[in-house]
């Protein structure tokens, strides 16, 4: 049986603990026997190390510093480029990740698992996050939310055909059947915070909400604002009854969601997307007091059902409801057994692990996908040559740009540019714009049919934008992102036919080669369109291309880039005959 390879990038990986760190050690250890899972994420230290985690291989690639939660780990595109995976699942939000992937540009399919929002000022957001995150959500083949919730987040408005609800899930064998509650009426009840204390963890709010319940409190977890949170337990007198714990095992956590009566997920801020803890706390059959943000947490823990929600911040609200909980002993034990059944039917790791799985393999392949032969990659002369020429040919034909621009619209007032959807590397889609050398609608009646001599559908002005590939220039920024190679196979559109005559057409994914020469990426121009016949058919064409597959070198693209020039100078690239 042949294992699908899949890629986790992560930011950190247990025993570095967190939600998203949970959740990743769960789909891991828990794929399926057709999967094969590994995990590339950061390292905290200045050593990248290589090792096996119950049965998981993981990669922790080196860090130089830490800015603010910013692990800066130069290295990892590098190591992403070069690791072998049929699928990438890239954890999100993960600034590392994205820009390691948009550098490194992996040749297998991308599945973004995006956890939560990224808050920060808007400015910041927009100018340095917002345009890595949409290139690399452009690039997904598909995209995970773990509530229905999230698919309204705005990050994902353009993506809304990719979505994917797969709910988080844990190992409900690690959560045994709770306890029979303590027969002591007397005794206090206990509430239990589990997580990072930062800011949008309301941990102020649920201190502040704590003064005058008749309960104690137990916060598990370590953060940056622990002295001053301690201080203000100090200020509002409650610090007898609340335990600062830190960090814990994983066994002494367990052992508190059993000794405490509830959970309290004070949350104030669309970054607390899910809550994973609250699906703990349900595992252990204990009630819930969570805040009705905009996201997956009041879905998770419903209101009446497996514990109370109170609106977020609302310190009054919060009192009452841990208040009712905490003098309720009959309440606390109905709502904790109708979450723990929820919690059973819905967000186990089983659920989610098989549900990732299939996702994985609807995504991927059986078999690595075909790669980029050396030299093609990050940082090789090819790309080199590609980035330097693009660069410069799209400062240099500004003013053509803006000339063609002005024959266009002189000649029928129409839009300027055409655009269209090419597949690229592997069959991956990508979006190009070119200089609109037929009418508009052209395709309307006929769909994507290549171009005949005399076609009646091109312009004028589209003759000579053809004849000289002037048309093609808007491409020098697919060059120069990496969609596309100055040489290489022609870029097809999907779904793209021929017709070949007598009434009949052929999908061209259906002619024989097509799969080997989608395995490098394609280019402006190649072999088959400087030396191929205009018109022979592209089973024809499709052997030039794999000519070049096979024969590649920066030598060969640096004798196609100058003979394009020559052509190009000669007008003559619609030529039926020779060009050169």
């Amino acid at each position: 049986m042949v294992r699908l390879k899949v890629l986790h990038l992560g930011k950190y990986y247990p025993p570095d603990r967190g939600g998203i760190e949970t959740v990743l050690e769960a789909a891991c250890s828990g794929a399926g026997p057709c999967i094969e899972p590994r995990a590339l994420v950061l390292n905290k230290g200045r050593r990248t190390v290589h090792e096996t985690v119950d049965g998981v291989p993981v990669t922790r690639v080196a860090s130089l510093a830490t800015v603010g939660a910013v692990s800066l780990t130069p290295s990892l595109a590098w190591w992403l480029r070069r690791a072998e995976a049929d699928v990438v699942v890239l954890h999100e939000p993960n600034p590392m990740a994205l820009l390691a992937y948009a550098l490194a540009r992996p040749a297998a399919p991308l599945i973004v698992w995006f956890h939560s929002e990224v808050i920060r000022p808007e400015w910041k957001y927009r100018l340095f996050y917002e345009p890595l995150l949409n290139r690399v959500l452009g690039r997904a083949a598909r995209i995970v939310v773990a509530a229905p919730p999230m698919r309204d987040v705005p990050a994902l408005a353009a993506c809304q055909d990719k979505l994917v609800v797969i709910p988080y899930g844990l190992d409900s064998r690690a959560y045994p059947p709770p306890a029979a509650p303590a027969a002591d009426e007397s005794a206090e009840p206990t509430v239990l915070f589990v997580g990072r204390l930062v800011a949008y963890k309301g941990v102020d709010v649920l201190l502040r909400a704590m003064a005058g319940v008749q309960a104690s409190l137990a916060v598990v977890g370590d953060g940056p604002l622990r002295g001053s949170l301690e201080a203000l337990a100090r200020e509002l007198g409650i610090a007898s009854s609340v335990r600062f714990l830190g960090h814990v095992s994983d066994a002494d956590r367990l052992e508190w969601y059993r000794r405490a009566d509830l959970l309290a997920l004070p949350s104030v801020s669309r970054q607390e997307a899910f809550g994973m803890v609250q699906v703990e706390a349900m595992l252990s059959g204990r009630p819930v007091v969570s805040t009705a943000l905009p996201t997956g947490v009041p879905w998770v823990n419903r209101d009446g059902e497996s514990g109370l929600v109170v609106p977020p911040g609302d310190v009054d609200g919060l009192r009452t409801a841990l208040a009712r909980l905490c003098g309720d002993r009959a309440l606390r034990a109905s709502l904790g057994a109708q979450g723990r059944a929820r919690a059973l039917e819905h967000f186990t790791a089983r659920r989610m692990c098989a549900a990732i799985d299939e996702l994985c393999q609807a995504v991927g392949q059986p078999q690595r996908a075909l790669a980029e032969p050396p030299g093609a990659g990050l940082f090789s002369p090819k790309r080199a040559l590609d980035v330097a020429l693009s660069g410069a040919g799209l400062v240099a034909s500004a003013p053509l740009w803006a000339l063609i621009a002005l024959c266009i619209k002189l000649e029928d007032g129409g839009p300027v540019f055409y655009a269209q959807e090419r597949s690229g590397l592997n069959g991956r889609p990508f979006g190009v714009r070119k200089f609109r050398s037929m009418i508009p609608d052209a395709e309307a009646a006929t769909g994507a049919v290549q171009a005949t001599e005399h076609d009646p559908r091109v312009t004028r002005v589209g003759r000579v934008l053809r004849a000289t590939a002037m048309d093609e220039l808007p491409q020098l920024w697919n060059i120069f992102r990496g969609d596309m190679s100055f040489t290489g196979p022609r870029a097809l559109r999907p779904g793209e036919i021929e017709v070949l005559g007598g009434d009949r057409v052929e999908l061209l994914e259906d002619v024989p080669g097509f799969t080997r020469r989608a395995s490098v990426r394609p280019g402006l121009t190649g072999v088959a369109q400087i030396y191929a016949a205009r018109d022979i058919t592209r089973r024809h064409k499709f052997r030039n291309d794999l000519l070049y597959v096979r024969r590649q070198s920066l030598w060969l693209d640096l004798r196609l880039i100058a003979l394009s020039f020559w052509i190009t100078f000669r007008g003559t690239w619609e030529s039926r005959g020779k060009k050169f």
